[in-house]
Parts: C-alpha cells; structure tokens; sequence
C-alpha cells in the first residue's frame, strides 16, 4: 500500500493561520491537550490516562466533557493513522507547555513503526503562529529528521517525567545531550516546585516580584510574565491559577494588586507560605499536597528532598 506524504502535527490552534498561509502540502492534526498541567502519572491503560485527563481538564479549564472530547479524543484516532504516512511533522515552539506535549508525542509515535519523522521548532522567543509564509516555509525546509536515537530518549524522559521521582528526571537532563530545547524547557519545569526558602514556586515568585514593582491589574500582570518569562509557556489560564493560589495570603484580592505584610515576608524570605500545595492538582507524576516531599533551591537551581 502507498504510503500518504506528510502528516503535519500543531500544537494548538494558533498555529493553524501560520500554517495554512504556507500552503505545505499534507495532512493536518490539531494537539490541543496541555499534558504539562495536571497529572500525567502511572495508569493501567491508555483508557484510564485519557480519563484522568478528561477529568483534570473538565474541572481546571471549565471545559465541557463534551468539548474535550471533540477538541482531544476525536483526534486521537488520527495519531493510529500515523504509520499510512510517509513522514510525520511535529510542529512545537520552545516553551515548557510545547516541549511536554512534544515529549509525549515523540514517545508515542516511536512505537508505530514511522518511516520517519520530523521536528519544526522555532529559535526560543519566537512562536509559530507568530511566524509569516515565508518563515514557516523555511522552518519545514531545515526540519530535524528525529532520529532512534532520539526517539529512544523521549521514552526514557517521558516515564521520569511522568514519574514520581523528579530528582531521577533533573539527573538524567544533568548527563545527556537532550532534544532541542527540550533541556531548557526541563528545567524550567523543575523550578514550578516550591523553592525551599520560600514555599512557593519561582513562577509564584516572579508574580509577586512584579506586583511588589507596581504591576496592580490582572492584564498587566498577563503581559509581564509573557514578556519576561516565555519560556513556561504559561497562557491567561496557567497566570490566574498561579495569582489565585497566592490570594488572599499574599498577594490582596482585587485590583489594584498589593502585597500584604505575609506577602512582603515571603519575597523577603521572612515567612514560608506552603497552602497552596493542597489546592495544585501536580503535574507529571507528582501530585502536590502539604508534604510535598520535593523542593527547589533558587541559589543552587537544583532539587531536592524537601526541609519544610
């Protein structure tokens, strides 16, 4: 049987306008799953994992059984479909959300016999919805053709990073040349554990450094972490979530933003602040809850067993 040319993968649907402009011939797939929120951790069976998904989704995003069936479990068919392909093209930016949905998709795909695949990913800061015609043209024409090699090691990363233990994942990204930007984005992930000084995460941080600088409104506060951390990936959802776990202890309820005298504390490394670990869902295969047994050491940028 003939094999199809190309299936072309985005991640999302901000993609498509981009993609669509350069006319590249294939078929397309929308992933609109964020596997780097929420649990991801062991299960009995692909059934099982998709149903934690669709029940972690449902509830974090306000999203519809119904919708998430539609957006995510319609399309996992097509990923069966991938071995009728000649070649199978991953779409996805640099950032942490991108690199994790990535990951899963590489280890998948690497156990259906695909004569080959490739990877489109943008230099850091820029996004492939952002790109023009031209841009998206040249970004397939220098596509990386993944090789068993590198296949082989998005297996291994994704069972630590769906693990229980993120030392055994901060070890291995320690002692291997990793993916492209897949190092970055793991490490970036690291850091969304409590920092062992404070209790909350370097995200957290980041949000409170900036209301303490006078950013006071929800938009502005969007915009800063956009602009100087892009590299979580984190959109308005992942933002409000982090502003909402730090309210009303540290950070005042409504606009415009202040610290309270908690807040101010726990910037200064006075005071630690751990109540937010019993609301988080967790990601990976760590699920957060006041004994959190993982803690990130912001002077070292290391993790490591927890002293709370």
């Amino acid at each position: 049987m003939k094999k199809l040319p190309s299936l072309h993968i985005l991640n999302g649907d901000a993609s498509i306008p981009a993609f669509e402009a350069a006319k590249l011939p294939g078929q397309v797939l929308v992933w609109r799953e964020v596997l780097s929120e929420g649990p991801v951790g062991p299960h009995a069976s692909e059934k099982e994992f998709w149903q934690k998904r669709q029940a972690f989704i449902t509830a974090a995003f306000a999203e519809s059984a119904e919708g998430y069936r539609h957006k995510v479990l319609d399309e996992l068919p097509k990923l069966q479909e991938a071995p009728t392909f000649f070649e199978v093209v991953l779409w996805f930016d640099a950032d942490l959300m991108c690199q994790v949905n990535l990951l899963y998709l590489l280890q998948r795909l690497s156990r259906q016999h695909i004569p080959r695949i490739c990877l489109c990913t943008p230099a850091p800061g820029k996004n492939i919805g952002l790109l023009d015609a031209e841009e998206v043209q040249a970004l397939f024409q220098e596509r990386l053709l993944v090789t068993e090699a590198l296949l082989a090691q998005a297996r291994e990363l994704w069972e630590l990073y769906a693990g229980s233990n993120p030392l055994q994942l901060q070890d291995y990204l320690k002692q291997q040349q990793l993916l492209p930007r897949m190092a970055e984005a793991l490490t970036l992930h690291l850091t969304r554990f409590p920092v062992c000084e404070t209790g909350i995460s370097l995200p957290h941080q980041y949000l409170l450094q900036a209301v303490q600088q006078g950013t006071t409104t929800l938009q502005a506060l969007l915009q800063h972490f956009s602009e100087h951390y892009p590299g979580y990936g984190f959109g308005d959802y992942q933002l409000k979530s982090l502003l909402q776990e730090l309210q009303p202890e540290l950070v005042t309820q409504h606009e415009p933003y202040q610290l309270t005298q908690a807040g101010q504390q726990v910037i200064a490394g006075q005071k630690k602040y751990t109540r937010w670990l019993q609301q988080h869902a967790g990601f990976g295969g760590v699920s957060h809850a006041s004994a959190m047994p993982y803690c990130y050491k912001q002077e070292e940028a290391v993790l490591t067993q927890n002293n709370f």
